[in-house]
């Protein structure tokens, strides 16, 4: 590890390099402004020079704080690993898993807004095919999902009644209607929304 000597000596070598490169020469100041006094091309000089060491100092200082900062965590990365030579891995670990679950996530937003634009027969058949919609290894690109519209027609195939073509009618579920006494099946919340609609009693 390198010493404050080191630094201090390094430090001090750039500052002088970076003063004599940037200062301003008297004679292109006489150059640029024919006819100035000795006066006033000394006080121009003053005032140059005192913004140029103003300047070093600051990169100077900003240097010095890199240095102490890079040694700190230098020294807190061993004694992390004096206590826990795991943690690099563990680290990294809980960084892969945090862009899991965001991933997962992302894709489960995606997958219910495109579920959003099918027609299903019932609640019970949208919830079965969120989850088993979860359930695959989809790939994502920009935001989409690739291979849904696949897995819709493969759904569709192994379960005809759950997504209804265009213009079909979702069965009434007992949940539904929100009243009391409601029908046991869905076949007699069908029939009981018929009748309502007819004006008809039970």
């Amino acid at each position: 590890m390198r010493t404050a000597i080191q630094n201090s000596r390094d430090l001090s070598t750039q500052q002088t390099k970076e003063r004599s490169t940037s200062q301003v020469k008297r004679e292109d100041v006489s150059k640029i402004i024919p006819g100035i006094t000795s006066d006033q091309l000394d006080s121009i000089m003053n005032l140059h020079g005192a913004d140029i060491t103003a300047k070093v100092n600051e990169i100077t200082t900003l240097k010095a704080e890199k240095t102490t900062l890079t040694e700190q965590l230098s020294t807190a990365n061993s004694k992390l690993e004096g206590y826990d030579p795991e943690w690099k891995a563990k680290a990294e670990q809980a960084k892969a898993d945090a862009a899991a679950q965001i991933a997962a996530l992302e894709k489960g937003y995606a997958l219910e807004r495109k579920a959003s634009g099918l027609k299903f027969s019932s609640e019970s058949a949208r919830k079965a095919f969120l989850t088993d919609a979860k359930s695959q290894n989809f790939a994502m690109k920009d935001g989409e999902i690739l291979g849904f519209d696949d897995y819709v027609k493969a759904f569709k195939e192994s379960d005809p009644s759950a997504i209804l073509p265009d213009g079909g009618m979702a069965r009434f579920s007992a949940s539904a209607t929100g009243a009391p006494g409601q029908p046991a099946n869905t076949h007699e919340a069908a029939n009981a929304a018929f009748r309502a609609a007819f004006g008809q009693k039970g």
